[in-house]
């Protein structure tokens, strides 16, 4: 079901924050960290720990849906991807924690390496990890409207339902779909992909796209407020100044599944798939599953599988809001048997190690065994770097936050848009321009419209599209 959370409503939440903290003994005590001057962090910290809410939570959140994908046998989403699974816990064995290595030497050279990944992370990172929220007023109306939405729904919403199909007041969201989100991504393909399209070696073609989509992810990051959800048969058509094409639809409603194609200045690459994913919350957090299929295939016919890591935005009701990336990132060559592993956060080396920032990263680049994918392959180079600063391969920089500009894209200027383009919906326009009631009227009525035709589909009847302009 949807739940509609009206200004009102979230206005009167936004009350009950500001009020005072409760007595000493409803806090969450010692193990959990909140700075006096973060608005209601008590009674936040105090109604998570009613219903049953901690950092537990979060390992179930991804396990859960991980073993869901894994099973897939019951849905037309199970997982289509022909790239080779990662093997689970090889880059903890790598890099990870080794007591015969606790030396000095290995201690000075961490320090090094945190001195080094500190210093080269772009203006936008948090302390902790992973990108700051870039405009902090964003976060009273969010906070407003999250708390009211965990004071009402419960357990039970948070945990079970897709955070996808709740409604927001207009006023929490920002003048964008997730099609014009996801489109740009595109924004840095131009400084790697033509130069991959040209790579006559499938090892560095590898490293080259690797390095394209670390660099990208900073581009979607950083704004807090939520995208407006597509309806189901809204689509997207975008020009790049380099040439290049994208087209995005949302093919479906219940899960949100976003399909896209994005076309490569004289047709180079072709980057094509689906995607979806899957929210929950944790401890003062709001975590982010992502599933479905990324394809990267080059104009002489080579492919190369794109996976997902996982998304948490931390301190959602308290403190500074990041979003922070986690877990494996898998690309596989599976022609040429090729698989390179981005392993976010991975444990420190020594235990006297200083902490390093969630965004670093160290991985590999490998040539395995199609007979037998589980098995670990022949190492070609070692990834490491800072999804908000740079990317190396065996110390070689082939992208750093500071080289490159972003490439600019529109809607088309030399021919027409479908009328179910993203740009042409009342809401998003009407939100561009701080007009809130036309905004949240014209919400509504993209709402009914869907509710009413799912109805209908799930009745057997009318199978019609919905059209941000009927």
């Amino acid at each position: 079901f949807l739940v509609d959370f009206t200004l009102s409503r979230a206005s009167e939440s936004h009350l009950r924050l500001q009020a005072p903290s409760r007595t000493k003994e409803r806090s969450m005590g010692s193990d959990t960290t909140m700075r006096r001057d973060d608005v209601g962090a008590v009674d936040m910290a105090q109604d998570f720990k009613e219903l049953g809410l901690s950092d537990e939570d979060e390992a179930e959140f991804f396990q859960e849906k991980e073993e869901a994908n894994k099973k897939g046998s019951k849905s037309w989403l199970k997982s289509m991807q022909k790239g080779v699974m990662k093997r689970s816990g090889s880059l903890g064995r790598l890099f990870g924690s080794d007591s015969s290595k606790e030396s000095a030497a290995i201690a000075e050279e961490d320090a090094a390496r945190v001195e080094k990944v500190m210093s080269n992370r772009s203006p936008m990172a948090s302390e902790n990890g992973g990108v700051r929220i870039q405009d902090p007023s964003q976060a009273t109306m969010v906070r407003s409207v999250l708390s009211l939405m965990l004071r009402q729904a419960g357990r039970q919403l948070l945990k079970g339902q897709n955070m996808m199909n709740v409604s927001f007041p207009i006023e929490c969201c920002q003048p964008k779909s997730i099609l014009e989100i996801a489109a740009m991504q595109g924004g840095y393909f131009k400084h790697f992909l033509p130069q991959a399209a040209q790579c006559t070696d499938p090892a560095e073609r590898l490293r080259l796209t690797v390095a394209c989509f670390v660099s990208s992810m900073t581009l979607t990051s950083g704004n807090f407020l939520k995208p407006l959800n597509p309806v189901l048969g809204e689509t997207l058509q975008v020009d790049y100044e380099d040439g290049a094409h994208a087209y995005l639809e949302q093919t479906c409603h219940h899960p949100p599944v976003s399909s896209f194609l994005l076309e490569g200045p004289n047709k180079l690459y072709r980057y094509y798939g689906y995607t979806t994913f899957e929210i929950g919350f944790g401890m003062n957090k709001m975590l982010l599953k992502n599933r479905g299929l990324r394809v990267l295939e080059f104009a002489d016919g080579g492919k190369i599988d794109i996976g997902f890591p996982d998304d948490r935005w931390g301190s959602v009701f308290w403190g500074e809001m990041n979003h922070e990336s986690l877990g494996d990132w898998v690309f596989t060559d599976e022609a040429n048997s090729l698989r390179a592993t981005v392993s976010f956060n991975p444990p420190p080396r020594s235990k006297s190690a200083k902490a390093m920032p969630s965004d670093f990263f160290v991985g590999l680049v490998e040539r395995y065994d199609a007979a037998d994918p589980e098995k670990e392959g022949t190492r070609l180079s070692e990834i490491e770097g800072s999804w908000v600063g740079f990317c190396e391969f065996d110390k070689k920089q082939y992208w750093h936050h500071s080289h490159g500009t972003i490439i600019k894209h529109s809607t088309p200027s030399d021919r027409e848009v479908l009328r179910s383009d993203s740009t042409l919906r009342g809401d998003r326009n009407a939100l561009a321009i701080k007009d809130y009631k036309t905004a949240q009227s014209e919400k509504t009525r993209l709402e009914n419209i869907q509710r009413a035709e799912r109805k209908l589909r799930e009745a057997g009847g009318s199978l019609g599209r919905s059209s941000s302009t009927d």
